[in-house]
């Protein structure tokens, strides 16, 4: 495997790794010498070119997705988008002077277009994981279920109070005349949406590599081992992760009413993991 390249893949790495670095050396030269808008702009461009042609070409190795979608750390990637603009706000909240306008304006575009690569970057490494044990481990049974009621009403409850809180940022921001509280709710906001995408229709795969969760564009398998047990009732199929899971929210839950035949599923998962009433 680790002769095989993936073309598609190394361009999605090199993309997320020039996101991630290009407005870091725009906003260093604005902040170390000019923000003339051509420099930045020519900063931006040379630095993207350089560094999604570099890491792409290293990146696309088929042995490296299949490893970074089997580990915890490739959700890291999302975290990358709000580092310059957690840098300016802690800035802003010290009264460190900087040119606002142009290194803002840089942090934000920035940090919503690494999002956006970090989220292609995550569902590519994933799929690439799924596909290569599904090879020699093809499911022994597949359903699709959105997630049960009670989880869709704390869906909602999260995602309100989210939007609460990033509009309380945007308005303090507008009083207190900081950009990156403003920017918060611009970013913060959207991100609701995640929560109600979570709940719903998925399609799930038990196989003896591990259990597959997804949709046609994303799919996840997480091994046995990180699970300790699993439940099949009228209401709700859920599989439990190992380890601590504030409410539940890292275990698979499926409503088990839209299952065709919910024995069949618990069946499958007795092969693997403990049953707990």
């Amino acid at each position: 495997m680790s002769s095989n390249t993936d073309d598609f893949y190394g361009f999605v790495v090199g993309l997320y790794a020039a996101t991630v670095a290009a407005p870091a050396v725009a906003i260093g030269v604005a902040l170390a010498w000019t923000t003339d808008p051509g420099v930045l702009f020519f900063t931006l461009l040379g630095s993207l070119t350089l560094v999604a042609g570099v890491v792409g070409w290293v990146g696309r190795r088929e042995s490296l997705a299949v490893r970074l979608g089997g580990s915890r750390w490739v959700w890291a990637a999302m975290a990358l988008p709000f580092a310059n603009l957690g840098g300016l706000f802690a800035a802003d909240s010290a009264g460190v002077e900087t040119p606002t306008g142009p290194v803002a304006g840089v942090a934000f575009g920035g940090a919503i277009v690494v999002l956006f690569a970090s989220i292609g970057l995550v569902a590519a490494s994933h799929n690439r994981h799924a596909k290569a044990l599904l090879a020699d481990a093809p499911p022994v049974v597949s359903f699709s279920a959105s997630a049960p009621a009670r989880d869709r009403r704390r869906a909602k409850w999260t995602a309100g109070s989210l939007l609460v809180a990033s509009s309380a940022c945007f308005v303090a921001g507008i009083l207190l005349q900081s950009d990156p509280l403003r920017y918060v709710f611009q970013i913060v906001a959207p991100m609701t949406t995640v929560f109600y995408g979570s709940t719903t229709e998925r399609e799930i795969r038990v196989s003896s590599a591990g259990l597959v969760s997804g949709s046609p564009v994303h799919k996840h398998l997480v091994p046995w081992s990180d699970f300790e047990s699993y439940d099949v009732t009228d209401e709700t199929i859920v599989v439990r992760r190992a380890g601590w899971s504030a409410w539940g929210l890292r275990d698979v839950r499926r409503d088990a009413s839209e299952v065709e035949d919910p024995e069949e599923v618990a069946a499958a998962l007795g092969e693997f993991l403990p049953r707990r009433e």
